[in-house]
C-alpha cells in the first residue's frame, strides 16, 4: 500500500483527502490512523514539491524535504512514535511540524493536539532552528469545539498554530498542482494569516467559514500570479502536439480551450483567454519565438524554443542569482 501511495499523483492524493472517510474505509480500523498520518505527509510533500522520506530512509543531508516519522519498511506502515510530531517539513526559509488525527470527537485536543506544543519545542531544540520560523500544523477531517476553544484562547507566543480541515488541505494541494511554480513563501503567507482570523473569530463555525473563504481567496491570488507560467507551459504543450515547426496563435488557443486543466484554472479565476495573450505569454516565458504572421488573418505565428535552449537560459539565470546570494 505505502509504495503505491508514494507513487500516486498529487491529484490522486487530493482525491483521497476530499473523500478521506471513504479512502480510509478501505483499510482495517487499526491501520486507519497510521494511513491518515502517511497521507497527510505525502500531501505536504506534493504541495511543497519536496522529496518524501520516512523514518526508515530519512536523509539529513537533504536540507529541504518532508519526513514522516513513521515507518514503511517492506510496505507495512507503522505509526509515528508519540514523542514527536507525526511529520516535519523543512521548507525554504521555514519549517512545519505536522500533527494529523482522524479523531473528530472530544478527545481531539486533549488526546492528540495538546502535545503539539511540546513536540514543536523539542524539534526546535534538537534542530537548532528559529522558533519564529516554525509552524504547528494540525490536520483533521473536522475540528472539534474543544480544539477550537483551546487554540482561540491560546497565548500566541507558545506557537504558530495552523488548524486545517482536510477540505482546506485538499484545496491547498489543488492550488499547488495547478500553479506548479508556486513559491513556498506563498504558503507561508497563508499560514501567517491564520492566527489573525483564529483569534478574531466568534465561533468554530465562523472560523471554519473564514478559513474556507481565505483559502479560496489565497488560491485565486496564487493562480493569478502563476497564470503566465501555467498558460505558457500549456501553450508550449499544444504547439508540440502540432506536427509543424511554426504554429498560428489561433491553433494554440483552440487546443487550450479543450484542455480540462486550463478550463479549471480559468474557472477558478473567473477569466477567459484573450486574443494576443498566448503570444505574449509564450514569448514572455521564453518558451516561444515570434516566427512571423499569417497572410490571411495577420495573426502571430510562433515557434517552440528548444527545451535545451530554455534550460540553458534558466540555468544561467539561476547561476546569476546564486552569485548575488553569496
Amino acid at each position: 500500500m505505502s509504495g503505491t501511495l508514494t507513487k500516486a499523483s498529487a491529484r490522486t492524493i487530493r482525491g483521497h483527502l476530499r473523500n478521506v472517510d471513504a479512502y480510509l474505509g478501505g483499510f482495517p480500523e487499526q491501520e486507519r490512523s497510521t494511513c491518515f498520518e502517511y497521507l497527510t505527509a505525502l500531501a505536504f510533500s506534493q504541495i511543497l514539491h519536496l522529496p518524501f522520506y520516512s523514518a526508515d530512509n530519512d536523509d539529513k543531508n537533504i536540507e529541504h524535504r518532508v519526513t514522516w516519522q513513521g515507518s514503511d519498511k517492506g510496505g507495512a506502515l507503522s505509526k509515528a512514535p508519540g514523542g514527536g510530531p507525526d511529520s516535519v517539513a523543512c521548507c525554504y526559509g521555514f519549517h512545519l511540524t505536522i500533527e494529523a488525527t482522524r479523531k473528530t470527537g472530544a478527545g481531539q485536543w486533549s488526546g492528540e493536539f495538546a502535545q503539539s506544543v511540546r513536540h514543536c519545542q523539542d524539534f526546535v531544540h534538537t534542530s537548532a532552528v528559529n522558533p519564529a520560523h516554525v509552524y504547528i500544523v494540525l490536520v483533521t477531517p473536522k475540528l472539534h469545539e474543544d480544539t477550537y476553544r483551546s487554540l482561540h484562547h491560546h497565548p500566541p507566543q507558545r506557537g504558530h498554530f495552523i488548524p486545517l480541515e482536510t477540505s482546506c488541505l485538499a484545496r491547498i494541494l489543488d492550488t499547488s498542482v495547478l500553479a506548479f511554480t508556486m513559491k513556498h513563501l506563498e504558503l507561508r503567507g497563508l499560514f501567517n494569516k491564520v492566527p489573525e482570523y483564529l483569534s478574531g473569530s466568534a465561533s468554530l463555525e465562523d472560523f471554519r467559514r473564514t478559513s474556507e473563504d481565505e483559502v479560496r481567496n489565497w488560491q485565486k491570488e496564487v493562480l493569478r500570479l502563476e497564470k503566465s507560467a501555467f498558460i505558457g507551459v500549456k501553450s508550449y504543450e499544444a504547439m508540440r502536439k502540432i506536427p509543424r515547426a511554426a504554429v498560428a496563435e489561433s491553433e494554440i488557443l483552440q487546443s487550450l480551450l479543450r484542455h480540462p486543466f486550463v478550463g479549471q484554472y480559468l474557472n477558478i479565476l473567473g477569466e477567459k483567454l484573450r486574443v494576443g495573450e498566448i503570444e505574449k505569454v509564450l514569448v514572455g516565458q521564453n518558451l516561444g519565438y515570434r516566427a512571423g504572421r499569417t497572410i490571411q488573418t495577420d495573426e502571430p505565428i510562433l515557434e517552440c524554443v528548444p527545451c535545451v535552449d530554455f534550460k540553458g537560459r534558466a540555468l544561467r539565470l539561476v547561476k546569476a542569482v546564486e552569485s548575488i546570494a553569496r
